[in-house]
């Protein structure tokens, strides 16, 4: 409540004062005998009147609700010169238009407390309501309207002191997009918005009503689930988010896909305060970031160690590529109907100056996650292109190398160029370098897709999609898209044998990759079992162990000089691509 206001009571024949308060931007009245003897521009206006006729006269309990009436009557016969005159209190004024103003009034006796009553009148609701919306969006995310950091922070620490008396579970979910920047690169930002608030709409589908989804920044969302039982509620709301994304987002007439990876720390298990449960949930989801993306993982101590080694890792794979440590293994691709190989898929390795031999597995995410990868991609692409330029002089002319490229790098405006130098500098003829893209990133932009691989067709390379059957794409759009190999997943090939399910599958893969004139290469091929099955459902090529693991250069020309290299018949299927 304001302090009082103390006027003095000078004549209305003044008219230095009859000026300032004409001009006033409050309102101003003069109340005798409960009617209005005197209303100055903005009283009028604030009582819905246009002119001052229309409002002296008048009865000044009648400007406010019957049930207000009585109350201000009161006031009026009561404030006197020692009183709570001039004391600002709310007041809910009834305009003359049907609609109401919420105001402040002061009453000032003039003379006595019989006597005139000068009323001072502010409207404050569009102040109140900017204030509030004010207050609103410092715990509201402007563009989804979700909760944002510091109003989740608030309801984490609540829910977790509940959860600590009552001794309940709770846990909290850290959400982030895959492959979210290309939408904005290829369709713009405020496209990039809308899909986000479709995110938030969708996630909060997938929730209970006293689940909290918050809004972090950028494409980081967070879940709260207070009131966890069993840690398997957590897993079905995981398969539900995941699913959830699974399915095509709408965004200005195109099916947008686009996959979401999390993170999931429950407390007390995981931790005891919210700082260390929402950094256990982060390191999960950048766990589940390395295991491919698409999935949600729990966090476990386990993860701690590593992720605090990753810091230590990056820098040395930062130096790699100046101290070249960067190798390439080789694994064969074999032509089925002939039994001769026809390509091999250069992997990438790196000799760790103390922990040796690093896999793939355990620093290409990370190289992927941080951007190393596009700085490593163009060597990578040079150097199998190079080896390959000299197997063919050395007699192996119809080997085809396949190099796989991150959705980082297909990003990057400058491929296309690194590609064209790789061929110019080692002479390579283009027909015999194969680029493979990751079916997650084919499908996530479809149209950019499209030119991007058309682009790298016009150079003369053939193109293939990696690891089909992941879970993001169909058949019936691939026809779309300018490639020619179709690498399948090693789950199908390795159930194939055992599950009759696995094994239609496989079967139908084959026949309308087939039907598209794609050819077909099953990856992760361990058993002659396997090897049997796919020759006789005319599968084109096979790679895996059950021939040769990944080998270095040197081994793999041993390789390469023991076993047939020649191109197939013309018009063979699969004869010159791996």
């Amino acid at each position: 409540m304001n302090p009082p206001v103390r006027m003095a009571a000078p004549s209305l024949r003044s008219e230095d004062y009859r000026a300032l308060v004409e001009g006033s931007p409050d309102g101003h009245a003069v109340v005798a005998a409960g009617r209005i003897v005197y209303a100055n521009p903005a009283f009028v206006r604030l009582a819905g009147f246009a002119l001052g006729e229309d409002v002296v006269g008048r009865s000044f309990v009648d400007l406010f609700e019957p049930e207000r009436q009585q109350a201000v009557a009161d006031r009026l016969a009561a404030e006197g010169p020692e009183g709570q005159a001039g004391v600002f209190v709310d007041e809910r004024l009834h305009r003359h238009d049907g609609t109401f103003a919420e105001t402040e009034m002061a009453f000032v006796p003039l003379a006595s407390a019989e006597g005139p009553v000068h009323v001072v009148a502010r409207e404050v609701g569009a102040q109140r309501r900017s204030h509030e919306q004010m207050a609103a969006l410092a715990y509201v995310d402007a563009l989804t309207g979700l909760p944002n950091r510091r109003l989740f922070n608030d309801r984490l620490g609540i829910a977790m002191a509940q959860a600590r008396r009552y001794r309940h579970r709770l846990a909290v979910v850290f959400v982030d997009l895959d492959h979210f920047k290309p939408v904005n690169d290829t369709l713009g930002h405020s496209a990039g918005d809308e899909l986000l608030k479709a995110v938030a709409d969708r996630l909060g589908s997938c929730v209970r009503q006293g689940d909290t989804v918050a809004r972090l920044a950028g494409d980081e969302f967070t879940l709260l689930l207070p009131g966890i039982h069993f840690t398997e509620d957590v897993a079905k709301v995981s398969r539900k988010l995941v699913e959830a994304m699974r399915q095509p987002f709408k965004i200005r007439g195109r099916d947008l896909h686009i996959s979401a990876s999390g993170g999931i720390s429950i407390y007390p298990d995981d931790a005891q305060d919210a700082e260390t449960l929402l950094a256990n949930a982060d390191i999960a989801m950048y766990r589940a970031k390395q295991h491919g993306r698409g999935t949600f993982e729990n966090y476990s101590s386990a993860l701690s160690a590593p992720a605090a080694q990753e810091g230590s890792l990056e820098q040395t794979l930062r130096g790699a590529l100046d101290r070249d440590e960067m190798s390439l293994y080789y694994q064969p691709i074999l032509h089925l109907a002939t039994g001769r190989i026809v390509g091999v898929e250069a992997l990438l390795r790196w000799q760790h100056p103390e922990r040796g031999l690093v896999f793939p597995k355990d620093f290409l995410s990370l190289a992927d996650f941080t951007g190393l990868l596009i700085a490593i991609g163009p060597r990578l692409i040079e150097k199998a292109c190079a080896q390959t330029r000299e197997w063919h002089k050395r007699g192996s002319k119809g080997l085809v190398v396949a190099v796989n490229l991150s959705s980082n790098e297909l990003q990057q405006p400058d491929l296309l160029g690194h590609v064209e130098k790789a061929l110019a500098a080692t002479g390579l003829d283009p027909a015999a370098l194969q680029l493979e893209i990751p079916e997650g990133y084919a499908m996530q932009d479809l149209e950019r897709t499209i030119e991007t691989l058309r682009a790298l067709k016009a150079l003369g390379v053939s193109l293939a999609i990696d690891g089909f059957g992941s879970g993001y794409s169909s058949l019936a759009r691939l026809r779309r898209l300018p490639i020619d190999t179709l690498k399948m997943n090693l789950s199908f090939v390795r159930g194939a044998t055992t599950d009759p399910d696995d094994a239609a599958l496989v079967t139908a893969v084959i026949a309308v990759a087939h039907s598209l004139k794609l050819q077909v290469i099953a990856q992760g091929v361990e058993t002659e079992a396997q090897v049997a099955l796919l020759r006789s459902l005319q599968c084109d090529g096979v790679q895996g162990y059950v021939w040769s693991p990944p080998v270095p250069a040197a081994e793999c020309e041993r390789l390469l000089t023991e076993g047939a290299i020649a191109s197939p018949p013309a018009g063979s299927r699969g004869a010159t691509r791996p």
